[in-house]
């Protein structure tokens, strides 16, 4: 999972295995640290309700929480993101596809393939 934060703007991307292990209602965590003792923890995981997108910031761990439903939904269509308003910070929870500009990332066998990529594209229907 990659987190991107600017301004008071959240954005999570995760790749098939972790869009699949939230739709089977498991959490998703990853960390970074900073130094011995300073880290940064963020995680997404499912909640109760149909559709409603929560967050928190205690204790050094950035929470995002999403309803079951609004994840399994999202998980299997095609919807690149799920968006949302928690109070005043614009959520973005999206498909992690493929990049189109970095070789290494168009071999990672977990992210999705990206929509624009004719290479991709072909092969699907194969």
């Amino acid at each position: 999972m990659k987190l991107r934060i600017k301004g008071n703007s959240l954005r999570l991307r995760l790749t098939r295995p972790e869009v699949a292990r939230l739709s089977a209602g498991q959490p998703v965590e990853e960390f970074t640290e900073f130094a011995p003792n300073q880290i940064l923890r963020y995680r997404i995981r499912t909640g109760e309700g149909t559709d409603d997108i929560h967050a928190s910031f205690e204790s050094g761990v950035a929470a995002v929480t999403v309803a079951g439903d609004r994840i399994r939904r999202w998980a299997s269509s095609d919807e690149t993101g799920i968006y949302s308003l928690a109070g005043a910070l614009d959520i973005a929870i999206e498909k992690d596809f493929r990049c189109l500009t970095r070789p290494e990332e168009r071999l990672d066998p977990d992210v999705y393939p990206h929509p624009g990529d004719e290479e991709c594209g072909a092969g699907r229907s194969q």
